[in-house]
Parts: C-alpha cells; sequence; structure tokens
C-alpha cells in the first residue's frame, strides 16, 4: 500500500470516527499481555477466541503465507500450528468460529482482493482442534475434513477483511472494506455443510464506516464489534434484533491506541472484555492486548 494510499485511508478513518457520538464505554484501557515470540505469526491478520480449548486463541497470518492456523494462549506464547492439507491460501484475512449440532468449527475467511478483482473468494471450515498434548504441536488437518466454500458478491468483486458467523440467525457475514462506507454481506451456509456451487453474498447493509479491517460477534450474538486503523466500534444487539438492525444504530467508539497494521480483533470467550493483535512493521513486537469489561 501507497503512502498516499495509507494517508488518505487514515484520513478517512478520522472522518468516519467524528460521525459517532460517544456513549459510556464499557471497556477500560488496554494491558499488554505479551508479545508473540514465535517468528512465524508475523503478519497476524485474523483473531478468534477458541471453543474448546480455554484461554486460548487462534490466528493466521495475511497473504503470502502458507494454508495454516496458529493456536496461542492467553499470555500469547505460541501452543500448535495446524496445517490445512491441499489448500492454498491466496489472502487470508479473518477467521471466526461456528457452532453447528454441538460442534465447534472454526471459519477462515480467503476474501481479501487488494485489487478487487477476484470473481469469488473463499471460505474453509473445519472442526476446531481440541489441543491434547503440550505444545509446541505441529500437525495437519486432512483435507477430507475440510469444507471450502467459493462466494461472489451479488453486486461486484470486493476487497474485505472482515467476517463472522451469527449464532442467532446462523448467517455468514462479510464486511467490505475499501469504500468510503462499507457493505455488510450475508450468505447462508448449507445444511450439513454438504458441498454446493457458488454461494452468493448478499448485500444486507450499507454502514457508515470505512477500512474495516475486522470484526468480531460475542459467543451468544448479543454484540459486535468492528475496528479500523485508529478506532475500535462496538454495538449491542437487543432481542429480536438483525444484525443489520443493531448495526443501524450508533456505534459506542471504544478504547484503542493504534497498532503498526492492527487487523485483528477478538471477544473473550467468557464475555471480559476483547483482544487485539497486530502484525510485525519495521521490526516491532506483534503484541497481544486485551481491554477489560468495566
Amino acid at each position: 500500500m501507497t503512502l498516499h494510499i495509507q494517508l488518505t485511508a487514515i484520513a478517512s478513518c478520522f472522518m468516519a470516527v467524528a460521525a459517532f457520538a460517544q456513549d459510556s464505554i464499557p471497556f477500560s484501557k488496554r494491558q499488554n499481555l505479551g508479545s508473540v515470540r514465535h517468528v512465524e505469526i508475523h503478519e497476524a491478520s485474523g483473531l478468534v477466541a477458541s471453543r474448546v480449548n480455554a484461554r486460548h486463541f487462534w490466528t493466521h497470518n495475511d497473504s503470502g503465507d502458507a494454508a495454516r492456523i496458529f493456536l496461542i494462549d492467553d499470555s500469547a506464547r505460541h501452543k500448535a500450528t495446524f496445517y490445512l492439507e491441499g489448500i492454498h491460501a491466496c489472502d487470508w484475512e479473518d477467521i471466526g468460529v461456528m457452532e453447528r449440532q454441538g460442534v465447534n468449527y472454526l471459519v477462515v475467511g480467503d476474501i481479501g482482493d487488494n485489487a478487487g478483482r477476484r470473481a469469488v473468494v473463499d471460505v474453509h471450515i473445519f472442526e476446531e482442534p481440541l489441543l491434547s498434548r503440550s505444545g509446541p504441536i505441529i500437525d495437519t488437518i486432512p483435507n477430507a475434513a475440510i469444507r471450502s466454500f467459493a462466494l461472489r458478491y451479488e453486486d461486484g468483486s470486493r476487497d474485505a477483511e472482515s467476517l463472522f458467523f451469527d449464532p442467532i440467525d446462523e448467517r455468514l457475514y462479510v464486511v467490505s472494506k475499501r469504500e468510503l462506507r462499507v457493505g455488510l454481506y450475508y450468505t447462508e451456509l448449507p445444511k450439513g455443510l454438504k458441498p454446493v456451487d457458488t454461494l452468493v453474498l448478499r448485500r444486507e447493509a450499507t454502514l457508515p464506516l470505512t477500512f474495516i479491517t475486522a470484526a468480531d460477534i460475542s459467543p451468544d450474538g448479543t454484540e459486535l464489534l468492528m475496528k479500523n486503523l485508529v478506532s475500535v466500534f462496538y454495538w449491542t444487539r437487543k432481542r429480536g434484533e438483525s444484525v443489520a438492525d443493531a448495526l443501524s444504530k450508533p456505534a459506542v467508539v471504544l478504547p484503542y491506541l493504534p497498532e503498526p497494521q492492527g487487523e485483528a480483533i477478538a471477544f473473550s470467550y467468557e464475555g471480559k472484555g476483547y483482544y487485539t493483535l497486530s502484525e510485525a512493521v519495521l521490526g516491532m513486537d506483534v503484541v497481544f492486548y486485551f481491554y477489560n469489561r468495566l
């Protein structure tokens, strides 16, 4: 990304922040939980709290890496690496979780498209690995255990870095990135994760935000987070509200100090707060931060 584009994006982000009225802030300032010392985690782009490994988190690198995910604990220590057999990683940007019939799945979004030229993007879904022994573990998820789906935007190619699976309406959501007012898109995954032709991402709403680099939904579906380069946005969702209805309300701008290429955010599984993770830029550490719920 050129310096001119970066400055333009940052300026747009500040303008977007100015559009929100500040409400009471339900989270504290950040806490440094530690630096990621595992040298292979150098461009963390996605983050999600594990459902089966308590106080652990899944992350992955941005474009240019192998098809693999990493498990870290809540002190940023690397615990495991899992490779996805037979999968090509084009531009992995986010990771989410999905529960179906008592089984927890990870959803990896190969949804990056800087030039806006990909006819389809992809998501890869597989059962969340359970850490069965002390690490560091290097293992492989067999191709037969992975379900991959091609996704096509109904209104043309989009660059995106954010996705989440809503546990209430059971839809997969993707948030576009580069528009001055980004789009909220959804698709419905087939029952049983049966192979299907290309799924359509339908535009559900337009949001007064730009350059969104990460998003997450709380485990019970009642809270939503998004972030761009300079701010974190937070919404609560009332009973009976759709995701689009919840996001139509003014966001609360949460405590956040910009990180070097900060592109990852996740709720705590226990509901205690939210976490962010940055990239290794110009020799700076990849730092794991926590914002505690007040």
